[in-house]
């Protein structure tokens, strides 16, 4: 199988050794998995029915989260579980987002600062909710962190799916009083307060790093500047059902921003990028260098070991029983056990066909094909 557009991409920035150098080691190690994902390089494997008749050869699959070509079965697996545990009530999706002036500090502490910005959003949210005004309950929270635009610009954001209601503390399922749920103002208000004194303390890790051009008297003043300006917290209205906001979400959280659809390379020097503009409502092209281009994707590569989506409230999976206490009141079944999806259940939900063409038989034995490996 030929590499696609943005496999030539990469592989032609990472054959260039005055490229490799530019990035860090993290960085060139998510390369070289969308680079060789479903190629001979991992290997692959052969299917065959229960009368031994050979029904394909594939490429074996690179399997990282960042990767755009490979991840449909996991985020249908997503979608199935996230679906298992949402609660059968309106919802809604509430966005948080720093100032572009924080930008900087993001691309030198990008595991600590997303720590902070999900830290900051749900414990903003658990605040509202046991506010007595609000709710005085748990509702469920889910929140994705998106770092991108649609044109690959840096634009870190949480997106937080809020159930509308919660258990109390006598184990009773409560409404809230106002169909908005939270005012926006005040929850800005309290978000912004909240990052800003999770951001002060970072300073005590010893990870933590300031860009070159930045003393700490600046960095203080920074973050006092900021305090003294509105943040963008964007409610949106409310939904009646989640898994509408559940499947936007999972566009992204287990395949990155981009879809190898959108590239084309008319010669090794320069990529052109497609995308729909939020700002003019139309097909737009970027034209960059390779160089530009791929750190402007490989910059929204998700830390290792660090979750993109967090479950808060009662959609933590501590929370169990509150959930099927909430569950039970809304008419709802207890939570199931997770969901693992089978490729063949997989593959026919979406139409093809599992069955050797020759005998009808399915497809049961899978033998495995070594990895290619170029001699030295």
């Amino acid at each position: 199988m030929s590499k696609n557009a943005l496999q030539n991409v990469l592989q032609n920035f990472i054959s260039d050794s005055s490229y490799r150098k530019k990035l860090p080691i993290h960085y060139l190690k998510v390369i070289d998995k969308l680079v060789s994902c479903r190629t001979a390089a991992l290997g692959g494997h052969a299917q065959y029915c229960e009368n031994n008749h050979l029904c394909g050869i594939w490429y074996n699959s690179c399997k990282h989260r960042f990767c755009p070509q490979c991840r449909g079965m996991a985020t249908e697996e997503w979608l199935l579980n996230t679906k298992n545990i949402l609660l059968d009530c309106p919802h809604h999706h509430i966005i948080f987002t720093f100032p572009s002036e924080l930008n900087k500090l993001w691309r030198y502490n990008q595991t600590i600062m997303s720590d902070c910005l999900f830290k900051a959003a749900q414990q903003t949210l658990l605040k509202f909710s046991q506010d007595p005004k609000y709710l005085n309950a748990m509702p469920g929270i889910i929140s994705a962190l998106h770092t991108w635009g649609r044109s690959l610009s840096l634009h870190p954001h949480i997106h937080a799916l809020v159930s509308h209601g919660g258990v109390n503390a006598e184990g009773e399922w409560i409404e809230p009083k106002k169909e908005s749920l939270f005012p926006q103002k005040p929850l800005m208000m309290v978000f912004r307060g909240k990052f800003i004194a999770l951001l002060k303390k970072t300073i005590e890790q010893e990870e933590w790093r300031l860009p070159p051009d930045l003393s700490d008297t600046q960095f203080n003043n920074l973050l006092n500047k900021l305090g003294r300006k509105d943040w963008v917290v964007h409610c949106c209205k409310r939904y009646d059902h989640a898994m509408g906001i559940a499947k936007y979400l999972s566009r992204y959280v287990k395949s990155g921003p981009i879809k190898k659809q959108q590239v084309n390379q008319p010669n090794k020097n320069i990529v052109r990028f497609h995308y729909h503009s939020h700002q003019t409502k139309r097909n737009e092209t970027l034209t960059l260098t390779t160089e530009v281009f791929v750190r402007r994707l490989i910059q929204h590569a998700p830390s290792k070991g660090k979750p993109t989506v967090r479950y808060c409230g009662v959609y933590n999976s501590a929370a169990r029983k509150k959930l099927n206490i909430a569950r039970e009141a809304l008419g709802q079944i207890a939570v199931s056990a997770r969901v693992v999806l089978q490729w063949q259940e997989f593959l026919s939900s979406k139409g093809h066909e599992v069955c050797c063409e020759a005998c009808g038989l399915p497809v049961t034995k899978i033998v495995d094909i070594l990895p290619f490996r170029r001699p030295l």
